[in-house]
């Protein structure tokens, strides 16, 4: 009989900006590829989003799983736990993965059998290797053959093995078959279905508030041209839109510009986006080759307009980097989501009226703004930490619209503040309206609703909102 594996990504507790879109992430897809690849294994997955999972419902629909994989980020872990503690408490065995997992391993097993931290793929080989000669036991001495894997041993040692090299052949890697999500993963926009394709993994810049540096590395790896040309192949249709979701999809710019000029050899019908880094425009020509390739939307971490704390998040960038930036991408009719946090130590109210200012000015197609969060795995926990500025290990709350730690310029109140204040000066109806009678048909539906995700978050958490004013009169 086939061993059955479910792999689950939990939904964050809180809406956000992207509440509305449910595009998951590729981990559990690859990973139930390696699983699928193997004769006697059936794996399948469930995106929480639009519907949440229910265990008892699962079973009677498609039988008890051997095992459940739960893929985590910090804002959803509290729900993965959740989904563990019910798993187990009808002895199915359970691992997690994901970032927060991968920094906070041993707060993980306490709610799971198995941890794996980083990249999965090389650990889930070697454990349905194991788990074909033992089958699946929460307790094995062979894990302790196995890279990136935190368990406990029979006497409950918690065991943390080295982390092994870092995957280099991403091409070996299956492709990620979005039909094992049952329609759960399925994310239609403006009548098109959007899919998620990576690229490459890594990120050299190691900015002190993101953990992608500690869970893919430093150097860039990249599939082949031939490989992501196989995989776009089955979305050529008007149907579809690609995102492709790497961290930088530019940054080797000779193998950007092989890649686009294989798509447009090959006259996809699709569109696509992708997030990329203001520098690219010193590059001109590759920005309009991008928008001759099909690209609609750039997403760009431009982080801050104070040089300040643009130095300090170690961004390597300028705000005439960033002005440039947009005048590049404008000129060549690519649309710009604009992304800033607020709350470094440099910030304060003119900070937060110069992003608002900016924001309008540029004309951006939508913006995003962010509260700074110090994320298991980067620079910033770890010195907050150390400098007792942490105010809540509520990871719930760690989604980027919270605040959980105590900022200089600006009180915890004000910072919060700031950002609902940002967007709902930034998405005002006026705008709004002005953005529809001039044509801007994309920016004008992204600002309506914006502007409703922003009224609601404020909904959604008055009684939140009410205690952190209570808490700032104390």
């Amino acid at each position: 009989m086939e061993k059955q594996i479910l792999f689950i990504e939990p939904t964050a507790a809180h809406i956000n900006i992207f509440s509305q879109f449910t595009l998951p992430r590729l981990g559990t897809f690859i990973l139930a590829g390696l699983v699928n690849r193997r004769d006697g294994w059936n794996a399948r997955v469930f995106i929480e989003g639009r519907a949440r999972f229910d265990l008892t419902d699962w079973i009677a629909r498609h039988g008890r799983p051997d095992l459940v994989g739960i893929s985590t980020i910090t804002p959803t872990v509290n729900r993965g736990y959740a989904l563990a503690d019910q798993c187990r408490a009808l002895g199915i065995p359970v691992i997690l993965g994901g970032p927060h997992v991968t920094f906070l391993p041993e707060e993980a097993l306490a709610r799971a059998d198995l941890v794996v931290r980083g990249e999965g793929e090389t650990a889930m080989d070697a454990l349905l290797d194991q788990w074909a000669r033992t089958g699946i036991q929460p307790t094995d001495p062979g894990y302790a053959a196995i890279h990136n894997l935190s368990w406990k041993d029979a006497t409950g040692l918690i065991r943390h093995n080295p982390r092994g090299a870092w995957l280099r052949d991403l091409d070996a890697l299956p492709v990620p078959d979005f039909s094992l999500a049952g329609g759960t993963a399925d994310c239609v926009i403006g009548g098109r279905k959007t899919v998620m394709v990576q690229t490459s993994r890594g990120c050299p810049f190691d900015c002190s508030f993101c953990s992608v540096t500690g869970m893919f590395g430093k150097k860039y790896r990249y599939r082949s041209v031939e490989s992501i040309l196989l995989e776009l192949e089955r979305y050529d249709s008007r149907d579809h839109f690609v995102f492709f979701c790497d961290d930088n999809f530019t940054a080797n710019t000779r193998r950007t510009r092989a890649l686009l000029d294989a798509l447009l050899a090959r006259h996809f019908r699709f569109q696509w986006s992708t997030q990329v880094r203001a520098d690219l425009a010193r590059d001109p020509d590759l920005v309009r080759l991008m928008k001759r390739a099909g690209c609609h939307t750039v997403f760009v971490g431009f982080e801050s307009v104070n040089p300040q704390s643009l130095a300090q998040m170690q961004k390597n960038q300028s705000l005439d980097d960033i002005v440039r930036a947009v005048r590049v991408f404008q000129a060549a009719g690519i649309h710009i989501h604009g992304m800033f946090v607020l709350g470094f130590d440099g910030d304060d109210w003119a900070t937060v009226e110069a992003t608002i200012r900016f924001a309008r000015q540029m004309r951006l197609t939508s913006v995003q703004v962010l509260i700074l969060t110090p994320l298991p795995g980067s620079e910033l926990y770890e010195r907050f930490k150390e400098q007792e500025r942490i105010t809540s290990f509520d990871w719930d709350l760690y989604d980027t619209h919270h605040v959980v730690y105590r900022p200089r310029g600006l009180t915890p109140l004000d910072l919060q503040r700031a950002q609902v204040c940002a967007h709902t000066r930034i998405y005002t109806l006026s705008e709004s309206l002005r953005k529809l009678v001039t044509g801007r048909w994309v920016a004008a539906g992204l600002s309506f609703y914006a502007s409703k995700i922003n009224r609601d978050w404020q909904r959604e958490n008055r009684h939140y909102l009410d205690a952190l004013a209570a808490a700032a009169t104390e």
